[in-house]
């Protein structure tokens, strides 16, 4: 029918529709001036919800709608373990006779940043003499030579290594090739003292470049420290965030990139690292990630990325080392996890180096898990005290 009043059939097909929806109604109970279905009215001129509140006390025939939320509860992150699961050994000499191939990191691993650990440069010398390939894997933002030559200062000869990749290194390659998509003026975070960095001459090959000091006036930042803003020109500024990790005095600087759609370039993703004295150094993966943040778009470079790990793969692949290839490493996040990304196996070393004052002295698989959890990374396939034989 017509007018106001609702039809039988009218309220039976409107209850029908209110099953189908998954909605809680009473079929085919009318109402004066429409169709009751749970807590709302659907009037048959307007055909709008009209919200009806209901008082259920002690009322014979009426049925209570509880009152729902839906949310998603947060589920704890549950580490991935490896399918031979994770084995203990006390130095490298255990672990060399399941590997054909190793990847090694070097901050934290091979030395604190000015000295090789105690039996670190032995234990790359027996690796040497068993016939295992080793090629280091570093997040240095310089080239690759320039942290093969300093090896030797910090007490590691380079003859031990079949190569060296850097962050740094696959940084260079890419603004070498693309130039045309980055453009060539760049504001350049580093370090002060970059001759003392192995920095002073990265834009040696990259000609077309040209450093600036006023972010109008750049193409995309490049972050290769976080110690000097404008780094390479006459405005050079020094920073602090290496030692408080403050990103605020960036922030105007940054919102300017971000406003005119200025990426960065990031040739060091490194978050922390222990220095010698055992401080803690921020470090420009930090920086980087307070500029995407704030919304900026970051092109990364070196661990935890794959491009870095399968760098190392071929060169393995060129001196025919066979498929074994373990990578060893002190940081679950850039070392663990991209390792068992890129298909590697992955060795956590635990005394030395950003985790050693996370776990136990001697660390179980229990410890070792829980770490894993927290920091929301794979559990590594082996774990060793040290880089020593």
């Amino acid at each position: 029918g017509r007018g106001s009043r609702a039809t039988p059939l009218r309220g039976l097909h409107m209850g029908w529709l209110a099953l189908a929806a998954g909605l809680p109604c009473h079929l085919g109970r009318q109402t004066q001036r429409g169709f009751a279905c749970g807590g709302s009215r659907w009037t048959a001129t307007r055909g709008r919800r009209q919200p009806r509140v209901e008082r259920h006390i002690g009322k014979r025939g009426r049925f209570l709608r509880p009152e729902t939320s839906i949310s998603t509860p947060v589920q704890e992150y549950e580490p991935s373990v490896p399918a031979g699961g994770t084995r203990f050994f006390t130095g490298i000499g255990q672990l060399m006779e399941h590997y054909d191939a190793f990847a090694v990191d070097q901050y934290g691993v091979l030395h604190d940043g000015e000295t090789a650990y105690p039996g670190a440069a032995d234990c790359l010398a027996q690796l040497r003499a068993a016939g295992k390939r080793v090629v280091i894997l570093s997040n240095y933002a310089g080239r690759a030579e320039v942290q093969r030559r300093r090896l030797r200062g910090i007490g590691i000869d380079p003859y031990h290594v079949d190569g060296v990749v850097t962050s740094g290194e696959i940084a260079h390659r890419y603004l070498s090739r693309y130039q045309d998509k980055l453009g060539c003026r760049v504001l350049w975070i580093a370090w002060p003292k970059l001759e003392q960095r192995g920095l002073s001459d990265y834009f040696s090959e990259l000609e077309d470049y040209k450093l600036v000091k006023d972010v109008a006036e750049a193409d995309f930042l490049l972050v290769s420290g976080v110690g000097t803003l404008y780094a390479g020109t006459d405005a050079a500024k020094g920073m602090r965030f290496e030692k408080d990790g403050d990103p605020v005095p960036f922030e105007p600087m940054f919102r300017a990139a971000i406003h005119a759609s200025k990426p960065m370039v990031c040739a060091n993703p490194d978050h922390k690292v222990v220095r010698p004295g055992g401080w803690r150094a921020h470090l420009p993966g930090a920086l980087a990630e307070h500029f995407e943040r704030l919304g900026g778009r970051v092109i990364y470079f070196g661990k935890p990325y794959t491009s870095a790990f399968e760098e190392v793969r071929r060169i393995f692949d060129d001196l025919s080392a066979g498929g074994r290839i373990c990578h060893i490493g002190d940081s679950l996040h850039h070392d663990v996890g991209g390792a068992t990304t890129a298909g590697f196996d992955a060795a956590f070393v635990v005394r030395t180096g950003i985790h050693a004052k996370d776990l136990p002295k001697e660390p179980n698989f229990e410890d070792i898990f829980q770490l894993c959890r927290k920091q929301k990374t794979p559990v590594p396939a082996a774990v060793v005290p040290r880089f020593t034989w």
